[in-house]
C-alpha cells in the first residue's frame, strides 16, 4: 500500500523507530543465547555467507553492505530463518540511514517472505506494505507485482479469500501491463487456488488454471506446468471427468515422476481406474505412490497415498486388506496431526466392518470419525477468531505508527520554537511578539493531537467491542454445527439399523402370521374330529382340556407377537422415511396457502377422532410474505407433523384437566411474517403456537433426535420432529422452539425468501 493510516511515508524518522523497537523485542532471546551463537555461528556459515561476510567487513561502500546482508538473508532464509531475519534488519537500518529505497526495498520484501515462513503474519504483512511503498516510489512494477501476490499469499494460508483475490487480482493486472509472463502464470495459478476451496467456484478455477497452464507452456515453465496440470487433474476428478484428468495428471506426472510431487497424481490416477475397474493398472500407479513417499520419507503424502489404494481395494472387493491399508493410513496421520486424513481414514474404516458385519467396530470408528470432525470444526472456528483478533492488532499497530509521526512532528515543532526562541533573545519587542504566536499555535498543534490521540482510543474501544460480538456470534454458529454434524451421524445411523432390521423383522411377522392360521387350523381339526368321534354332549377328557388351553394361549402369544411385530415393522418403515434420500424439486410456493391448507387437512382429521374436542383456530398470515422456494410434499409433512403434536397435546390436557390451568380454551395459533437481517437479506418466519402443557428444559435439547417421544408406548415412535428437523434444513431453513412449562409452546421455521 502506498499509505500507511492515510499519511504517506515520504521521510523515514518514525518508521525506523518503529523498525529499531521490533529488532530490540526479537532480540531480547537473542541475547540470552549470545554465547552460544557465536560458539557455532563460524560452523553454520556456508562458503556463499562466509564470502558475503568478508565483503561486510571489507568494504566501505553501505551500498555494498546493503545488498551483501540482502543476500545473506535469502541465503538462509529457508534454513535459519531467525538468522536470516536478523542479516535482513541489519540491511534496513543501513538503507535507511544512506536513503538506499532500492536496497530498503528489497529488503523489506525478504524480510516479509522470513516472517509469513516463520507463521508471524501480521508483521509479515505489515513489512510488505512497506516493500511496496518503497516499489511504488521507486516505480518498480515488477517488485510491486511480487509484493502483491505475496500478501495475497499471505491472506489466503489465514483463511481470507476475498483478501487474497484482491491482491491476487491487482499482482495480474500490473504483470500484464509489463508483460511479465512468469507473473502472470503465477498470478492466475494462485487466482485459481483461491476459487477452488469453493464448489460454487470452480468453474472459475478451472479457467484460471487454464490461463496460467497457457502462460507457462508458452515460457517453457516446467514446474508451473506441473503444478497447474496437477490442480486441473484434482478439479476433473472430483467432477468424475476421469479421461481430462487422467490426460493433466499424465502431463504432470512426465514432469514429476520420481519427486516429491508425484505421489498426488499418482495416487489419484490410481483411484480413477480402480473406479473404472481397470484394478490391475490401478494397484500399478498406487504401488508407484507408495514406493516414492516411502523412499522419500514424505509421511504426509504416504498418508493421502494410503488412503487412496484402500478405496481401490475396496471396489476390488478386498476388503480385508482396506482393513489393514486404512489402519497404517490412520496411524500416521495421527502421528503427522492430519486431521483431515484421519477423518477419511476413520470413515472408510467404518465402511469396511460396516460390510464385513462388525456393526460394533464401525459404530466405534464412526465415532471416531465425528469427534475429529468437531476437532476440524473448532479448529476453523478459532482460525476465524484468530483472523478476526489479527486484523484488529494489524489496525492498532498502524494507528500507533500513526502516533509515532504525530510524535515526531511535535518534538520537531519543538525544536523548531526552540530556535526560535534563540533568535528572538537578539530580534528584541517585535520578535518577542512573533514567539508568543507561535507557542500559541504550538498549544493549539498539541491540543490537536489529544483530540485525535483521544478519538482513537474510542475507535479502539469500538472495534474491541466489535470482535467480541463477533466472537460470541462464532460460538454459536460453531454449537449450530456441532449439533447438524449430531444429527446427520444419528440419521446415517438410524439408516443402518433400519436397514438391517428390516429383513428379520419381515420373517418374524410372517411366520407368526403363519403359525396362527396352522394353530387355528389344528383347534378346527380337534373339534370336527371329537364330533365325529365322541358325538354331541361327550364330556372332554383332562388330555383334551389341557390340550386345547395349550393351543388357546399359544395362539394368543402368537396374537401379541403379530401385533407388537407390526408395531416394529412401522417404526422401521418411519426409519428408512426418515433416511430416504429425497429428489423433489423446489418450486417457488406460496407459504400462507400452503400452511392454510395443511392446518384444516389436519384439523379436520382431528376432528373426525375427537367428535367432543373443541379447539380454538387463530390464523395470522403476512399479506406481503413473497414465494419461498421448497419441496412443496416434503414440507407439508412438516406442517402436518408439527400441527399434530399440538393437536395431540392440548386433547390430552382437556381429557386429564377438562380445560387448561387458565381458564382460556386450548388455543392454537399459525402464524407468518418476513424477517430481515442487519445485512438485509430477508427471510420468511413461521410460528406455530399452543398453549398446552409446555415442554420442560431438561428434554429441549433431545425434542428433534430420532427416538425420542414424550407420548405412551404405542402411540408414537419419536420420528416425527427428527424427520421434520431433517426436511427444514434440506430446504435451506432453520427450525427451533421456544416453550416454558404451563404456559405453552411454539416452533418457529425461518426459510430464505426469493430475491426479488
Amino acid at each position: 500500500m502506498d499509505k500507511i493510516s492515510g499519511i504517506r511515508v515520504k521521510d523515514h524518522g518514525s518508521l525506523k523507530l518503529f523498525t529499531c523497537q521490533m529488532m530490540l523485542i526479537r532480540s531480547i532471546p537473542f541475547l540470552f543465547s549470545l554465547v552460544f551463537f557465536i560458539s557455532v555461528k563460524s560452523q553454520s556459515q556456508t562458503p556463499k555467507a562466509d564470502s558475503l561476510l568478508w565483503v561486510i567487513k571489507s568494504t566501505d561502500d553501505d551500498s555494498l553492505k546493503v545488498r551483501a546482508y540482502i543476500d545473506l538473508g535469502q541465503e538462509f532464509i529457508n534454513s535459519d530463518i531467525n538468522q536470516s531475519i536478523h542479516y535482513l534488519d541489519d540491511a534496513i537500518l543501513i538503507a535507511l540511514k544512506i536513503n538506499y529505497k532500492k536496497g530498503l526495498a528489497d529488503a523489506y520484501n525478504y524480510q516479509g517472505r522470513a516472517l509469513a515462513n516463520q507463521g508471524n503474519f501480521q508483521d509479515a504483512i505489515f513489512i510488505n506494505r512497506q516493500s511496496l511503498t518503497e516499489y511504488q516510489d521507486l516505480k518498480d512494477k515488477t517488485g510491486e507485482a511480487n509484493i502483491l501476490n505475496n500478501l495475497g499469499s499471505i491472506y489466503y494460508r489465514m483463511g481470507n479469500s476475498s483478501k487474497a483475490l484482491e491482491y491476487h487480482f491487482q499482482s495480474l493486472k500490473i504483470a500484464e501491463e509489463i508483460d511479465n509472463k512468469l507473473r502472470i502464470g503465477t498470478s492466475y495459478n494462485n487466482i485459481g487456488t483461491v476459487y477452488q476451496q469453493s464448489e460454487s467456484t470452480l468453474d472459475d478455477a478451472l479457467n484460471s488454471y487454464k490461463k496460467a497452464l497457457e502462460v507457462f507452456e508458452e515460457i517453457d515453465y516446467e514446474d508451473g506446468i506441473s503444478t497447474v496440470a496437477m490442480n486441473l487433474g484434482e478439479i476433473y476428478y472430483y467432477e468424475l471427468k476421469y479421461d481430462s484428468a487422467l490426460r493433466y495428471h499424465q502431463i504432470a506426472l512426465e514432469i514429476c515422476d520420481g519427486t516429491i510431487d508425484a505421489p498426488f497424481p499418482l495416487t489419484q490416477m490410481g483411484e480413477i481406474y480402480g473406479a473404472m475397474g481397470q484394478f490391475e493398472t490401478a494397484n500399478d500407479y498406487h504401488r508407484r505412490a507408495l514406493n516414492i513417499s516411502e523412499n522419500l520419507e514424505t509421511k504426509f503424502d504416504l498418508t493421502q497415498s494410503l488412503i487412496g489404494y484402500a478405496k481401490t481395494q475396496k471396489r476390488q472387493g478386498d476388503a480385508q486388506q482396506a482393513i489393514r491399508t486404512l489402519e497404517r493410513a490412520r496411524v500416521l496421520a495421527e502421528e503427522i496431526e492430519a486431521k483431515s486424513e484421519l477423518k477419511d481414514a476413520y470413515e472408510g474404516l467404518s465402511e469396511l466392518f460396516a460390510l464385513l458385519g462388525d456393526y460394533k467396530t464401525a459404530y466405534e470408528n464412526e465415532i471416531n470419525a465425528k469427534s475429529v470432525k468437531e476437532e476440524i470444526a473448532k479448529s476453523s472456528t478459532d482460525e476465524m477468531i484468530r483472523q478476526l483478533q489479527f486484523e484488529f492488532e494489524l489496525s492498532q499497530k498502524e494507528a500507533e505508527i500513526e502516533l509515532l509521526q504525530k510524535d515526531t512532528e511535535l518534538k520537531n515543532a519543538a525544536v523548531s520554537n526552540q530556535r526560535i526562541v534563540i533568535f528572538a533573545a537578539f530580534g528584541g519587542l517585535v520578535m518577542f511578539l512573533f514567539i508568543s504566536i507561535s507557542l500559541f499555535k504550538n498549544n493549539l498543534n498539541k491540543k490537536k493531537a489529544n483530540r485525535l490521540l483521544q478519538s482513537q482510543k474510542e475507535e479502539i474501544h469500538a472495534q474491541r467491542e466489535k470482535v467480541e460480538l463477533a466472537l460470541d456470534q462464532l460460538k454459536s454458529t460453531q454449537a449450530q454445527l456441532i449439533h447438524s454434524e449430531k444429527m446427520a451421524s444419528l440419521g446415517e445411523l438410524t439408516a443402518g439399523i433400519a436397514h438391517e432390521i428390516k429383513n428379520p423383522l419381515n420373517f418374524v411377522n410372517n411366520f407368526s402370521e403363519v403359525s396362527y392360521d396352522m394353530i387355528l387350523e389344528i383347534q378346527e381339526l380337534r373339534s370336527n374330529n371329537k364330533s365325529l368321534n365322541q358325538g354331541p354332549g361327550t364330556a372332554k377328557t383332562e388330555e383334551d382340556q389341557l390340550e386345547d388351553e395349550l393351543l388357546r394361549d399359544i395362539r394368543i402369544n402368537l396374537e401379541k407377537v403379530t401385533h407388537h411385530g407390526q408395531r416394529a415393522d412401522a417404526i422401521v418403515q418411519g426409519m428408512l422415511e426418515h433416511s430416504k434420500i429425497r429428489h423433489g424439486e423446489k418450486e417457488p410456493t406460496n407459504l400462507n396457502a400452503l400452511a392454510k391448507e395443511f392446518l384444516n387437512l389436519t384439523y379436520q382429521s382431528f376432528k373426525a377422532k375427537n367428535k367432543d374436542a373443541e379447539i380454538k383456530l387463530i390464523t395470522n398470515f403476512d399479506p406481503e410474505l413473497p414465494k419461498i422456494e421448497i419441496i412443496r410434499q416434503d414440507f407439508g409433512r412438516v406442517l402436518l407433523n408439527i400441527f399434530n403434536n399440538a393437536f395431540y397435546v392440548l386433547n390430552k390436557k382437556i381429557s386429564k384437566d377438562g380445560d387448561l390451568p387458565s381458564g382460556e380454551p386450548p388455543t392454537l395459533t399459525l402464524s407468518t411474517s418476513i424477517h430481515t437481517n442487519p445485512q438485509g437479506v430477508k427471510s420468511a418466519i413461521i410460528s406455530i403456537s399452543d398453549n398446552g402443557p409446555g415442554i420442560p428444559d431438561k428434554i429441549k435439547d433431545k425434542i428433534f433426535q430420532p427416538f425420542f417421544t414424550t407420548k405412551p408406548t404405542g402411540e408414537g415412535t419419536g420420528l416425527g420432529l427428527s424427520l421434520s428437523y431433517d426436511i427444514v434444513k434440506a430446504n435451506g431453513g432453520e427450525i427451533s422452539l421456544i416453550s416454558k412449562v404451563g404456559k405453552g409452546t411454539t416452533f418457529l421455521i425461518e426459510l430464505p425468501a426469493l430475491e426479488g
